[in-house]
């Protein structure tokens, strides 16, 4: 036993920053892992575990036909080449790996093992910047203020991009942050943090476009943090401090990008500039996903900021615009220092102040501008969110040191119990219908029903509902599935979850079975499930609409309703 303990001992690693972190990560991976099969199959991951799977068979055939790889790059990449490759890519080896070759996992579970390793990768980062902020118990509060809200909790889960931009977004800024430091124990390793922030950079272009936004806001941060010198300085002095961070980024970015996605292997320039032009024209979708409480928003910026503060626990919504002020104070304070770009370890530095904030307020920013799309949630701002949590964490440390320095353990532990468990409480409620998830201050989803808000998205949630249409929908029945794709429903087939006798219908019309999701844009196509299904009144009866045969509810709000035609629902 004495042996066991040494050789445990010798395989942890010493520092408690890293002990913490892999501690975190480790759990973020098995609860993922654990609770990922209750959760459905949205539109996109639908799209996307296809193109994993198709991107995988790309590789297997390139070593049997290396001098094909024009051939195969058209066949197997251009599905959903409107996106970059990486994240697929690892969600289709893992795929590869666990389901095809080993056999231990479904298809599902497999694809979605990818995302459990980003969200694990998430907790890491978290945990050690954390650390580096306030100590130990902002290592262990940070990833839980970050998971402990539900809509954050989802993303945990599917085969998606949402989950690895937010993950490689924070490593790049925190790798831009360790280059950037000055204290002697850094200073040596400042070329290999910058050489870093290039591949995390690089990485996270390959995953999603909203990357191509860090250069400009890491260098503007840059030279604000360092405007005094700057002044001064002549133009050589200033080439010469240009941080080498954001020259790797430009010279490493950019390559990697290319590498990680083979479709850019030929005709890089037009491929290219069809990917650019596709996003920067994408269809604008307005406000509707907020439905009639913002019909007429005074401002853009209501978008971001009222679904955030109307979805995240009220709690930990609390700790996250406190460490926004707590973090805001310390900007301020560091403006009286001499020389506010330095700072011990105690005293605020501008320079870390103001990249903690630019990043929690930027990409709120970035999607309140009017002709950005506004759709999906709170996924386009989730980058925010990470840096929110470490503000948050380091504001509760804070304040139990202020409050009673002797007691500070035992204040920050009481404040952070009181800020995640009822938070915690409302993730195991929700869960696995994450996007239907509402705080107190609206009502939960009662209140959020009340007021016209959105009560999912997606078409995911019906997920509740396939063990009803198992069991009762008639053998070989045609099913309008409305908001849940196809490509959804075929990988639920793939793995067992939904008969594989069910056909498709295009509509009610031609449909046995409608599954009609709430969505109050969407409410014409229940009134076209009525005037499908509706049966001829016999004389002097009144016409009666169809009735649903089964429902999905949460908390008493429907959120998914089932019609049939008679007959078809055993």
């Amino acid at each position: 036993m004495t042996r066991l303990r040494r050789t445990i001992a010798f395989a942890l690693p010493r520092s408690p920053s890293r002990r913490i972190a892999l501690a975190w990560a480790g759990i973020t991976l098995a609860v993922a892992a654990i609770t990922a099969p209750a959760q459905g199959i949205g539109r996109d991951e639908g799209v996307y575990l296809v193109a994993s799977e198709s991107y995988a068979a790309f590789f297997g055939e390139l070593v049997r036909h290396p001098r094909q790889v024009e051939n195969l790059v058209d066949r197997y990449f251009s599905l959903n080449h409107e996106h970059p490759a990486l994240a697929k890519e690892l969600y289709g080896a893992t795929h590869a790996l666990l389901t095809t070759d080993l056999g231990v996992t479904s298809h599902l579970e497999g694809f979605r093992f990818g995302t459990f390793l980003f969200a694990a990768f998430l907790s890491f980062l978290l945990a050690t910047a954390g650390f580096d902020l306030a100590g130990e118990r902002a290592a262990l509060l940070a990833p839980a203020l970050f998971w402990a809200v539900p809509r954050h909790f989802y993303h945990a889960h599917p085969a998606a991009l949402d989950m690895p931009i937010a993950a490689l977004w924070l490593a790049t800024v925190l790798a831009y942050r360790r280059s950037l430091r000055h204290d002697e124990g850094a200073k040596g390793r400042a070329p290999i943090y910058a050489v870093v922030t290039g591949i995390a950079f690089g990485a996270a272009l390959s995953v999603k476009h909203n990357a191509w936004f860090l250069p400009p806001l890491l260098a503007t941060h840059r030279i604000v943090a360092e405007m005094p010198s700057l002044l001064r300085a002549t133009w050589r002095e200033k080439l010469r401090r240009a941080p080498l961070s954001l020259l790797a980024m430009a010279v490493l970015g950019p390559p990697v990008f290319v590498a990680a996605w083979p479709w850019l292997w030929r005709d890089t320039l037009p491929r290219l500039r069809e990917y650019l032009e596709f996003h920067l024209l994408h269809e604008n979708y307005s406000w509707h996903y907020l439905g009639r409480i913002l019909r007429n928003p005074p401002f853009p910026v209501a978008y971001p900021l009222v679904v955030t503060a109307l979805t995240v626990p009220a709690a930990i919504l609390v700790v996250y615009a406190g460490g926004f002020v707590h973090g805001a104070h310390r900007l301020a304070s560091s403006l009286r220092q001499d020389e506010p770009s330095r700072g011990g370890p105690d005293a605020p530095s501008f320079s870390d102040e103001l990249l903690l904030l630019m990043n929690a307020f930027f990409p709120f920013a970035l999607i309140a501008w009017p002709s950005v799309p506004h759709f999906g949630g709170v996924k386009h701002w989730l980058p925010a969110m990470p840096f929110l949590a470490l503000l948050g964490a380091r504001a509760l440390v804070e304040t139990g040191r202020t409050l009673a320095p002797a007691r500070a353990g035992a204040i920050t532990f009481a404040l952070s119990l009181l800020a995640l468990a009822p938070a915690v409480g409302a993730v195991a409620h929700i869960h696995p219908y994450g996007t239907a998830a509402y705080n107190e201050l609206v009502g939960g989803a009662p209140g959020a029903a009340t007021l016209g808000m959105q009560r999912q998205f997606w078409g995911d949630n019906v997920v509740g509902l396939l063990p009803q249409i198992n069991e009762h929908a008639l053998p070989h029945a045609r099913v309008w599935w409305q908001e849940t794709a196809q490509l959804s429903v075929s990988a639920w087939q793939r793995d067992g979850l939904a008969r594989p006798d069910l056909r498709w219908a295009h509509g009610p019309e031609m449909a046995d079975i409608s599954i009609w999701h709430y969505h109050h844009e969407f409410r014409d196509k229940e009134y076209r499930t009525w005037s499908a299904f509706v049966q001829q009144p016999r004389a002097g009866e009144a016409t009666r609409l169809p009735q649903p045969v089964a429902g999905l509810y949460l908390d008493e709000v429907p959120l998914v309703v089932i019609y049939a035609r008679p007959g078809t629902w055993r």
